[in-house]
């Protein structure tokens, strides 16, 4: 069966194929499509695989001539446009020809980026939180998020949230007693980011944040977040499990410490995740852990487990004494009586070493019950 584009070729003038390829984009902006529906239109008339790569939304999708997906970069591409969409939707559409290509394709691509930047036009929310934000059913986002959702489950849920098909997306736990989820979509993340997040309130502290993009998240550009948050990796939509598990790990260590800073990405953790594989049967009996309990249980103990924290990961006895607000003399004696407490020697680099992963343990496995 003879392609679209050889039998545009064969109408007599170009003045008509022209018509003919105008008529083609008009008529599928008409049923309004998805982005998918127009890439695959594209490639089916172009006769050659077609993609379209949106940056802001974390977005890259290809489809071959056939109008089947196509997965991995782009080959051969002979010809390529920007797409200008407003309010920060920017990106690129392209052809793919093993040759110079035909004279038609730099109108294709023209009509191309119209029909794309209709369809953003079209997606984009004319009130409320913007395409920055929007709040999600959390049934929705917890069917996301369930490894045993079927394919088809998650993406109808993805689909749903206002998630398009082929975009990549992370996912975080924000743990806040202060901000509500709503809070989070109007403020920081949405000033932070500036991209697509949609939030979901799972329990009255907890909330599962989805960022779009193919970038991680800066966490050092969020600011106004109280509590403590976690990002997972970047994945795609049927990832989301995947990256979810490790979000809700990674929380597990975020601000457990003064050494853990409260907004923490999972790549900072490296080789302290296998921490949180261990039995928490096991970490419970240990007789470091069954001390510090003790020592957090009894008389001051609150200050006490406060003043190991900075003692062990400051500088120096005059910086944890400054961050502890004790004079650094009234600290070093607390400091000999807690080590005597916990019956280890926090002189020596061992002992520091010993009682900094004993409290970490406690810290992690604590939270937990």
């Amino acid at each position: 069966m003879q392609g679209l584009m050889v039998k545009l070729l064969n109408v007599d003038t170009p003045g008509e194929r022209a018509l003919r390829v105008v008529a083609y984009f008009d008529q599928l902006v008409s049923n309004t499509p998805d982005l998918d529906a127009v890439v695959r239109a594209t490639a089916v008339l172009a006769d050659c695989p077609a993609g379209v790569e949106l940056p802001s939304r974390g977005l890259s999708m290809r489809y071959s001539s056939e109008g089947a997906p196509l997965t991995g970069p782009a080959a051969h591409v002979s010809q390529h446009a920007a797409i200008d969409a407003g309010s920060s939707e920017r990106g690129t559409l392209w052809l793919e020809r093993g040759d110079a290509g035909y004279e038609l394709d730099e109108f294709i691509l023209e009509r191309f980026a119209l029909t794309v930047a209709a369809v953003l036009a079209r997606q984009r929310p004319t009130s409320g939180a913007d395409a920055a934000s929007g709040m999600s059913d959390p049934a929705l986002a917890q069917l996301l998020v369930n490894a045993r959702s079927t394919e088809a489950e998650r993406s109808r849920a993805a689909r749903l949230i206002g998630l398009q098909p082929a975009s990549s997306i992370q996912l975080i736990a924000v743990e806040s007693t202060e901000l509500t989820p709503q809070d989070l979509t109007d403020g920081p993340l949405r000033a932070a980011w500036q991209r697509p997040v949609h939030i979901a309130a799972l329990s009255r502290h907890l909330s599962l944040v989805i960022a779009v993009g193919s970038d991680p998240v800066d966490w050092a550009t969020a600011h106004g977040i109280e509590g403590r948050a976690a990002s997972g990796p970047v994945v795609d939509i049927l990832g989301a499990p995947q990256s979810w598990v490790v979000a809700r790990e990674t929380l597990r260590f975020a601000g457990a410490t003064s050494s853990w800073p409260r907004l923490l990405d999972a790549n900072q953790l490296g080789v302290v995740r296998l921490i949180g594989s261990l039995d928490p049967a096991v970490v419970a009996d240990n007789p470091d852990v069954l001390h510090l309990e003790r020592l957090a249980s009894g008389a001051q103990g609150t200050e006490a487990i406060n003043i190991l924290d900075h003692y062990l990961h400051a500088d120096s006895l005059r910086s944890a004494a400054r961050a502890a607000n004790f004079h650094h003399s009234s600290l070093q004696s607390k400091i000999t009586r807690i080590g005597q407490s916990l019956e280890i020697d926090l002189r020596s680099a061992a002992g520091r070493e010993r009682a900094t992963l004993g409290l970490l343990l406690w810290k992690i496995f604590r939270s937990d019950n």
